[in-house]
């Protein structure tokens, strides 16, 4: 069958018509060695696309990520490629496009088709800097993700035709939802593979770059990922309720997640529509994550009503989540059993050193998960045996440094903690050696900890079991609420009268008989 050759001019190449792009085409294929099947779907597939092109008025030096992802979707009713219709409707649309991926890449070469030509240079950056990462003790798998990701992300900026001078937070954004037609091994990302996937090894990457001149240091530090509308109140927040930043990141969160629901728009906010988006994520949640919800609600509402936005009436409109305090008994583990876990940490490794560290610090001095994160060198004043920690409400405090968990860290800090310029004491085991990421970091560390020590069955696993062991073995030991309060660093008395609850025999000392009682 003859097939219409529309004219595309290409005269930087010489080439006049679609005709001529697709024969000089095929003379690039044929030393390829593809199979007579390959070979002639590369050039149907090639001709599909010109084709196309020349029905929609596309030019071919405009050619770019989003028109080929127009082509890929196309409701193909193109002349002479009925044929083409029913594979385009198939489950591997990607395959459709191995053609014109390939025609691409031949008249990029050719000059048909305007880029930045930054992408040999950049995969050649990135060859050098997998190198570096590999002298710096990287694992194989580790490297082998950072190529992968890096890769797919210089590809398709070469497509979308953005410099890499240009990366910033809503290009990196345009990449995690692009519907991917990249050459290569690739598939489309998600947004929820933001952090480990692309977003740390690229940005790294660019901190690479950056290091030898390539981007400037404003490309590698870019602006939050936050609603335009909750950065005044992220300001408030800070400015006005005077709450750390790790406070002021979780209300940011549930209120972004809230706001997606209600509307950017405040001034539309009533009362019925408040307690309806609020009373559905209760439905689908915890007591504990329902009553957070509230709160981050009402403290946004607050800052509405500050700024004249909304009325003070909405506040009293968010519905009580119902979580009573003090209605459970804090989970502990014995002193015996607290004991066994931290002898199970093996010292001739580097994380044993560092697990044997963390636990001692959360069963001594009963520490936050929080706490033990943010803890800088500089806080731990070795002269006068103190640790200076600084919990909720920004304070700053001063703990007494036990002689076995000082000699732990020492040990930590002098055979095991990697030589990086980090002031964080605790950092990861594993290049890239970067401090520990949240709080979770620890409760991962505790639950291995358990688990090693064969007790996996307790619940709840994480870094305030430790906490509340320190707090109730020091209560049966028989020390007071004034001291188990100053030692957990509470504000309020009455936070600590919950550990009274767990000393069994005292309760029954003051235990009054029950009516009917035959005794």
């Amino acid at each position: 069958m003859n097939h219409p050759t529309p004219p595309i001019a290409c005269s930087k190449s010489g080439f006049g018509s679609s005709a001529d792009i697709i024969d000089a085409f095929v003379r690039h294929l044929r030393p390829l060695g593809l199979s007579e099947c390959r070979f002639f779907k590369d050039q149907r597939e090639a001709r599909h696309f010109l084709i196309w092109l020349d029905l929609c008025g596309i030019p071919l030096h405009c050619i770019d990520d989003a028109v080929l992802c127009a082509f890929r979707r196309h409701d193909c009713h193109c002349s002479g490629m009925e044929g083409e219709r029913l594979k385009m409707c198939g489950s591997n649309k990607r395959a459709f496009l191995t053609g014109a991926l390939k025609l691409v890449q031949f008249l990029e070469d050719q000059g048909c088709i305007r880029h930045l030509d930054e992408l040999d240079a950049n995969l050649c950056h990135l060859k050098y800097f997998l190198a570096r990462c590999k002298k710096d003790g990287f694992r194989s798998s580790s490297l082998d993700k950072y190529e992968s990701s890096c890769r797919h992300v210089l590809i398709w900026l070469h497509r979308a035709r953005i410099s890499i001078t240009d990366f910033d937070v809503k290009i990196l954004d345009r990449f995690l939802r692009h519907d991917c037609v990249c050459p290569g091994p690739f598939r489309s990302p998600r947004p929820r593979l933001r952090g480990d996937r692309y977003e740390y090894p690229f940005l790294t990457f660019l901190q690479y770059l950056a290091e030898i001149g390539v981007v400037s240091v404003e490309t590698i530090t870019p602006e939050p990922e936050t609603d335009l509308l909750l950065r005044p109140f992220e300001e408030w927040l800070r400015n006005h309720r005077g709450i750390g930043e790790q406070s002021i990141r979780n209300h940011s969160h549930r209120v972004a997640m809230l706001v997606l629901a209600l509307g950017p728009d405040p001034r539309s906010y009533d009362a019925a529509g408040i307690r309806e988006v609020l009373l559905s994520h209760y439905a689908e949640v915890s007591r504990g994550v329902a009553a957070h919800l509230a709160g981050s609600m009402r403290m946004y509402l607050r800052y509405l009503t500050s700024i004249g936005i909304c009325s003070p009436t909405l506040v009293d409109a968010v519905p009580t989540a119902a979580n009573w305090r003090l209605n459970s008994l804090p989970r502990y583990i014995s002193p015996d059993q607290v004991e066994h876990v931290i002898a199970c940490c093996d010292e001739t490794k580097p994380a044993g050193l560092r697990d044997k560290a963390v636990l001692l610090l959360l069963s001594r001095l009963a520490l936050r998960a929080g706490d033990i994160v943010g803890l800088r060198l500089a806080d731990i004043d070795w002269r006068n045996a103190l640790v200076r920690v600084c919990g909720k409400s920004r304070r700053q405090e001063a703990l007494p440094l036990p002689q076995d968990v000082g000699d732990a860290i020492l040990a930590y800090i002098e055979k095991s903690r990697p030589r990086v310029a980090e002031d964080r004491v605790f950092l990861r085991v594993l290049a890239p050696h970067r401090r520990l990421g949240s709080s979770c970091a620890i409760s991962r560390i505790v639950i291995g900890a358990l688990k090693r020590a064969g007790l996996e069955d307790v619940r709840p696993q994480g870094a305030y079991l430790f906490r509340h062991s320190a707090a109730t073995n020091m209560l049966r030991s028989g020390q007071s609420l004034e001291i188990i309060s100053t030692l957990l660093r509470h504000k309020s008395m009455d936070t600590t009268t919950i550990y009274a609850k767990t000393d069994a025999p005292m309760l029954l000392e003051v235990a009054q008989p029950w009516i009917g009682d035959p005794s």
